[in-house]
């Protein structure tokens, strides 16, 4: 049998140095829509935010690559100074595509690891193994929650999978439960004995992961998750230990969700909760190494928002704020509906672009930001659902277009005409991506902000 192609041959890419010599320069309104646009200036201030955070309390990082899918954005994710490159993706082909960055790291002397962010499916064993062998021995770490899988990873032989196989136990830190095992769960005893036997496989960890903590609604309810999830981790770490022979290496507890990982930037304030939680951090890591692990911090969306889990100001440097959020999707107005008892508009742009996931803050699936030149606050219009609650929603959406409502009085309406570009920033980045081959990337930080500067090709495939 033929081994299998990786998804990068089977899925093209768009050409980027066309795609480069079409866009770079161009002015934002002069480009073709939808589009998804990324301002890199916010995300230099939020991968600085997180790495500054997790350096202060002591704590290694691993970037979760799903959200943006390219390698510009896992270099800011990684920073230049790192010396340990941990990442996860949530796709093969996320992963295949890193591997020329990685082994510019490894050649830069830098300590690589990646991990498959799912239960091991065996189909995906030969190619994650492929890049074992171009990565070297260790570089790629699975998940593991089921018996089963340990069976099958113990089969291997060297040819589909180089030296040992290194594996995380996945807990399910909240009800209901996704993927994982609960920390109390018979099954992780059943786990380490079987890798305690096998001389293929090799424990390095648990990894968990608080997906309920984007309902959170204020620092103190994220933070609350975090304790949750750190002690959830530790419990299962400590199950899985009283079934292995002792060893010199500690394990790595992971754990992580944007507002969890955002919200540990409040623990850098001093309070007695904050002592008492590092002082809690510090005892976890006598006995493990901690990780954290996040995803979609680098652009944020309106669900981060709305968790409030990011301080509102550091170090004189507004975390929390509109200005940070750095994915907006630019759409054209297609149509206006003003004698519509509530003023509508028609955008090319619905369920395919913005997706379908909804948001607690306030009713719709997008809120129409002020372009770029007008920074996000003061008298710039725009829909706050925790202020005003003033401007242009996305309402309604089917799958190619989206229908905007005015919300507010209609004195303060913001008129607008047919092929107006406007700017949208979605309720989830993760799910206004897919459908967009490259993002166009612009820098608020410069003296012309709606200039295309450059083009990041998003990778495709599984």
């Amino acid at each position: 049998m033929a081994p299998p192609m990786p998804a990068p041959w089977l899925i093209p890419s768009p050409s980027e140095s066309a795609l480069k010599l079409h866009y770079v320069g161009q002015k934002l309104k002069d480009c073709q829509v939808p589009a998804a646009v990324l301002d890199v200036a916010a995300i230099r201030r939020n991968c600085k935010a997180m790495l500054d955070c997790v350096n202060a309390l002591g704590v290694f990082f691993r970037a979760h690559v799903k959200t943006h899918k390219t390698t510009q954005l896992t270099r800011y994710q990684v920073g230049e100074d790192s010396k340990d490159v941990r990442l996860i993706a949530s796709t093969v082909a996320e992963i295949e595509q890193l591997v020329p960055f990685l082994l510019e790291c490894k050649a830069k002397g830098k300590n690589v690891n990646i991990l498959y962010g799912l239960p091991i499916a065996p189909s995906h064993i030969p190619r994650l193994g492929a890049v074992t062998r171009i990565l070297g021995q260790g570089t790629v770490a699975l998940f593991v929650d089921n018996p089963e899988h340990l069976r099958i990873l113990s089969q291997l032989d060297d040819v589909v999978w180089p030296g040992k196989v290194p594996v995380m136990a996945k807990i399910a830190a909240e009800v209901p439960f996704r993927a994982g095992l609960s920390h109390d769960s018979k099954t992780l005893s059943q786990l380490s004995e079987i890798i305690s036997a096998s001389p293929k496989v090799e424990l390095k960890g648990a990894y968990a992961h608080m997906g309920s903590s984007y309902g959170s609604g204020s620092p103190a309810e994220a933070l609350d998750y975090l304790m949750q999830e750190v002690k959830a981790v530790q419990a299962g770490a400590e199950m899985l230990t009283r079934s292995m022979q002792p060893s010199t290496e500690k394990l790595l507890v992971s754990l992580g969700a944007t507002p969890t990982i955002t919200s540990a930037q409040n623990i850098l304030e001093d309070n007695e909760w904050n002592r008492k939680f590092r002082a809690y951090l510090d005892e976890v890591k006598q006995n493990f190494d901690v990780e954290f692990h996040a995803g979609v911090y680098p652009v944020l969306d309106m669900q981060q928002m709305a968790a409030r889990a990011r301080p509102a100001e550091s170090m004189n440097r507004p975390l929390l704020a509109y200005e940070n959020l750095g994915l907006r999707i630019m759409v054209e107005v297609a149509s206006v509906y003003t004698e519509r008892g509530q003023p509508e508009a028609l955008v090319g742009a619905g369920s395919i672009v913005l997706g379908r996931e909804p948001c607690k803050s306030y009713p719709g699936w997008g809120v129409v930001t002020p372009w770029l030149e007008d920074k996000p606050s003061g008298d710039a219009q725009f829909y706050d659902p925790e202020g005003s609650k003033t401007g242009w929603i996305v309402g309604r959406i089917s799958q190619e277009h989206g229908t905007l409502l005015w919300q507010g009085s209609q004195e303060a309406m913001r008129e607008l005409k047919i092929g107006e570009k406007l700017m949208v920033w979605p309720n989830h980045a993760c799910m206004a991506g897919p459908n967009f081959g490259y993002y166009l990337v612009v820098d608020s930080d410069s003296s012309d902000k709606d200039i295309v500067r450059d083009v990041w090709i998003r990778w495709r495939g599984w």
